[in-house]
């Protein structure tokens, strides 16, 4: 036993110190009662003289927690990049004490029955990354948390399948997509716990409320894990502390988030939180090239965000429109700005007519708006970055005139607007 416990101490102190380095740490649990060697020993059986261990019910959970990552659900790729977001979930992936990958896996357990001495399969056992359902099975969850109560949206056990662990980093082009970069250290620290890819492994899914705020927030606390049924867990404690912040954050990235002037490109599907430092006129370009030109005096933090996500709710009210969409979170702006709305230098043929979503799902025309064919979009005065549709057929509306109730202009309803003479080039839009 005192062989055992020397080998799992001596791996945690290893992965422990490789983790100082990254976002995630190797979290080391502290039993309340029993240490889990007790439930692994407890599982050990006798036949004529030898032993061996009976896996038949899974491996007890072992006290080494490692988190929080994020987690790519399309490319299964575990995220190392410290993006804890609102809205999103934080992953701490579970261990065992297993014989799994071991040499004598198999002389050890139940398909060679009575074949070692107590001595050697405790020498056997390592900890390792949890890939059997019955590790966890009735796993309870407790937490007790100092700060950040009211961010936990929920807290369960979750099984996803890793391919890979790494960052993604934005490359400009016409897929818009993040390129993957694999992190070795990361991938040579899971592997001391016997990752392998493309296996599924079990985990702590701590899924985070969403927020409108361009505020940072805390999450400390901790976990109690326990289980009543085989293998069991008696109350292990493992304290924990997550940054929820946004993925683009001028408290990450002050060179470029603290904004002194034109600022480029605000990517799609991005949350920025942004603080201004300059009272002035700046244009701010989104990765569509539309813009947005502003006076920014005493502008405070602001949280940014668009993305062109297909609405097929409102798409199904029209059916034979051809429909595409614009969606801003509805930041606000001090001063009134000048929106240009791209949708291409051949729109002609399918963007005739701009309306605003309302809150409640409800078209509005969009007042004062003008569209500009060399440019190839939409013109139009606004103090809030809303959710647009625009259509190559006049939709029935069902709300109130203009995009901004709250702007500081008075403007008239007008008819949905058709292709007019190119405006003034002097507007910041790109031709």
């Amino acid at each position: 036993m005192k062989k055992f416990l020397a080998s799992l101490l001596a791996v945690s102190m290893v992965a422990g110190m490789a983790a100082t380095s990254f976002a995630y740490e190797v979290k080391d649990g502290t039993p309340d009662k029993d240490d889990p060697s007790v439930a692994f020993e407890a599982m050990i059986k006798e036949k004529n003289g030898n032993y061996y261990y009976d896996d038949d019910d899974g491996y007890p959970i072992a006290d080494i927690l490692i988190g929080p990552f994020g987690y790519d659900s399309e490319d299964k790729n575990l995220k190392t990049d410290n993006s804890i977001e609102f809205g999103k979930t934080a992953y701490y992936l579970l261990t065992a004490l297993s014989l799994e990958g071991s040499d004598e896996e198999k002389d050890y357990t139940n398909e060679n029955k009575g074949a070692a001495d107590m001595d050697d399969i405790l020498d056997a056992a390592k900890v390792r990354l949890i890939t059997d359902s019955n590790s966890t099975s009735n796993l309870k969850i407790k937490e007790d948390l100092e700060e950040g109560k009211d961010l936990i949206k929920g807290i369960a056990v979750s099984k996803k399948k890793i391919n890979d662990v790494g960052y993604y980093e934005h490359e400009a082009g016409s897929d818009l997509d993040d390129k993957f970069i694999a992190d070795p250290d990361a991938l040579a620290l899971l592997q001391e716990y016997g990752f392998e890819e493309g296996k599924y492994y079990y985990m702590i899914a701590l899924t985070i409320e969403d927020s409108s705020s361009v505020s940072d927030d805390d999450i400390i606390g901790t976990f109690t894990l326990s289980k009543s049924k085989k293998p069991k867990c008696d109350d292990i404690d493992f304290d924990f502390a997550i940054n929820v912040d946004w993925e683009y954050s001028y408290r990450k990235d002050s060179d470029e988030l603290v904004i002194t002037g034109d600022f480029e490109p605000v990517l799609a599907e991005k949350y920025y939180a942004m603080k201004f430092d300059c009272d002035e006129e700046i244009e701010i370009t989104f990765e569509d090239d539309s813009t947005f030109t502003v006076d920014v005096s005493g502008q405070p933090k602001t949280l940014l965000y668009y993305d062109t996500d297909f609405n097929s709710k409102i798409a199904a009210k029209y059916p034979l429109a051809e429909l595409n969409f614009w969606n801003g979170n509805g930041a606000k702006f001090n001063r009134t700005g000048e929106f240009f709305l791209a949708v291409g230098e051949d729109a002609e043929d399918y963007a005739q007519f701009l309306y605003q979503v309302n809150s409640d799902g409800s078209l509005s025309e969009v007042a004062g708006a003008e569209y500009d064919d060399s440019d190839g979009g939409f013109y139009f005065k606004t103090r809030t970055l809303g959710t647009y549709v625009f259509s190559d057929m006049e939709l029935e509306v069902g709300g109130s005139s203009s995009s901004d109730k709250d702007d500081d202009i008075v403007v008239s309803p007008v008819e949905p607007v058709t292709p007019v003479t190119p405006i003034n080039p002097g507007t910041g839009a790109r031709a």
